[in-house]
């Protein structure tokens, strides 16, 4: 654990060195800007029929897999 902090505290001070004079403060580097995410469309709906054709058993609509607990 001692090696661990010695380690984040190195790393503190690289940080340390960084310039940033004329760098404002942010709390949450998204508010100005807004929500910058890109619209939540669905690309590839339901292709449940091809992956269900795929699995080596089905059954109905639910894949059948090999008991693991007894």
């Amino acid at each position: 654990m001692e090696n661990d902090l010695a380690r984040m505290v190195e790393y503190v001070n690289i940080l340390s060195e960084v310039d940033t004079d004329g760098v404002e403060p942010m709390v949450q580097p998204v508010v100005s800007e807004g929500n910058v995410l890109r619209e939540d469309v669905v690309m590839n709906g339901d292709a449940r029929e091809s992956l269900m054709g795929n699995a080596p058993r089905v059954e109905g609509e639910y894949f059948r897999v090999p008991r693991s607990i007894g």
